[in-house]
C-alpha cells in the first residue's frame, strides 16, 4: 500500500498544531476525505500517515499536464465539491477550516 507521509518540520507548525491535525485527521471519517492511517509522536520527528491519493494532492494535479487540460465544468465541480466539504465540516462537525499556501493557488 502506499501511503502519505507528513512530518513536522520545524518552524512550519508547532508540535503542538501539529498534534491537534492529527485529532482532527482522527475525528474525519468520509468516504470522500483522505483516510489518516496512523500517527508516530514517540520520538521526533513525529509523522502523520494518510492514505494516497491516486493523482496526488489537487493542488499539484491541476498544475499538471493533465490537469492544465481539464474542462472548465470539471473545475466548478471540483470546487462545489471542495465547498460542500466545508460546509459540511463546519455545520455537522463544527470545524472551521483554515487554507494555507493560497499564494501557491
Amino acid at each position: 500500500m502506499d501511503v502519505a507521509v507528513k512530518q513536522l518540520t520545524p518552524g512550519q507548525m508547532t508540535k503542538e498544531a501539529f498534534l491537534e491535525e492529527a485529532k482532527l485527521l482522527h475525528r474525519l471519517r468520509h468516504r470522500h476525505l483522505v483516510r489518516l492511517l496512523g500517527v508516530c509522536t514517540v520520538d521526533e520527528p513525529m509523522y502523520i500517515i494518510m492514505e494516497l491519493l491516486p493523482n496526488g494532492a489537487l493542488n499539484d494535479y491541476l498544475k499538471s499536464d493533465v490537469g492544465r487540460q481539464l474542462e472548465f465544468a470539471v473545475l466548478v465541480n471540483f470546487s462545489a465539491q471542495v465547498v460542500l466539504c466545508d460546509n459540511k465540516l463546519a455545520s455537522e462537525l463544527e470545524i472551521q477550516a483554515v487554507y494555507r499556501n493560497r499564494s501557491s493557488w
